[in-house]
């Protein structure tokens, strides 16, 4: 993990007015920088997916942070009476794949919402450079979760909020289905465990957990475990203590907010880190690389000659995006 994509609330008058910006958790030459009207949805094999505020046609951008590379993807026509949608990006490549160095091949997107009494799901190909036609399945009017989807085995998870379900996409079959989650009156978030869907929230002082019982639609879920917090987190976090904004998928780390400070909870050693401060990050979404400590050596080193660097190209975001995509590997 390189770091994290965050979304985050206005708090204070006095706060930083950026809505989105780029936290570097490890060694990567990106600074923690704003994002503008760049809308961070979701990262994944070594791409990034954002979505352009302010402009006149929706416009998704396919971006590599390693390459600096960026693509521009109009949004497709979405149903009528669209409530609420989000979009996902994956490798597209066939068989087996380590993405490790898969980020400058083929790509799928995903769009997913929510419409009058039913769900839809439009893809796209990297390959084909089209949108798919949509399909769709019923489902009450519901706001979509603003938290990124989930890949498990050849199917994406999205979230809803208002009635706690999950909805499955198989990327093979293209089958929509609905899952129910536990019933509870706290927030839910779906992620990886352990190469299978679990989920996470927060009660009281306890981090809980609940693994699904098995890969069928109608299949349970049993909880997984209670973890007690008090004397893992400072005092100041636990008292401000909300909810569970991110997962980095893979790793099993996850992301809990405290009020102004963020913190990351390992679910294997149960180590905490405090990785940013004085933000109200509603959603983390981990940015994870391939990167070898050289590529970040030389990038200091080029740093501090001439401000420049490849993967800084935050800074290149706010570039009116057509000279951005002309550039297309920026020197």
């Amino acid at each position: 993990m390189l770091g994290f994509f965050c979304n985050i609330a206005a708090y204070a008058e006095s706060e930083d007015a950026s809505t989105a910006g780029f936290v570097a958790t490890a060694a990567f030459c990106s600074p923690d920088t704003n994002l503008g009207d760049f809308n961070p949805l979701d990262a994944r094999h070594g791409r990034v997916l954002l979505h352009i505020f302010g402009s006149s046609e929706d416009v998704l951008v396919v971006w590599d942070p390693i390459a600096n590379d960026a693509l521009e993807v109009l949004v497709p026509d979405l149903p009528q009476y669209t409530y609420s949608w989000t979009a996902a990006v994956l490798c597209a490549a066939r068989g087996p794949c380590d993405h490790l160095d898969c980020h400058r091949g083929p790509f799928l997107l995903v769009t997913m919402g929510s419409a009058a009494a039913e769900a839809f799901i439009c893809t796209y190909s990297s390959d084909a450079g089209t949108w798919s036609e949509p399909i769709t399945t019923e489902l009450l009017l519901d706001d979509v979760s603003l938290m990124p989807s989930v890949l498990v085995g050849n199917a994406l998870y999205f979230g809803f909020l208002m009635r706690k379900s999950l909805l499955k996409y198989d990327l093979e079959s293209h089958e929509m289905s609905v899952i129910g989650v536990p019933n509870t009156f706290y927030l839910l978030r779906h992620f990886l465990l352990d190469g299978g869907l679990a989920l996470a929230t927060i009660h009281e002082s306890k981090l809980c957990i609940w693994r699904k019982a098995g890969p069928e639609v109608r299949a349970g879920w049993t909880q997984d475990r209670v973890i007690e917090l008090e004397t893992l987190l400072p005092a100041d976090a636990f008292s401000n203590l909300s909810n569970v904004v991110g997962c980095a998928d893979g790793i099993d780390v996850i992301f809990l907010r405290a009020g102004l400070m963020l913190f990351t909870f390992d679910l294997k050693t149960y180590e905490v880190k405090m990785v940013c401060k004085g933000k109200n990050i509603y959603c983390a979404i981990p940015y994870m690389s391939f990167y070898t400590p050289e590529l970040g050596a030389a990038c200091t080193e080029l740093q501090m000659k001439d401000q420049a660097c490849v993967p800084q190209v935050l800074e290149k975001l706010k570039l009116p995006m057509s000279e951005l995509l002309d550039q297309r590997k920026i020197e």
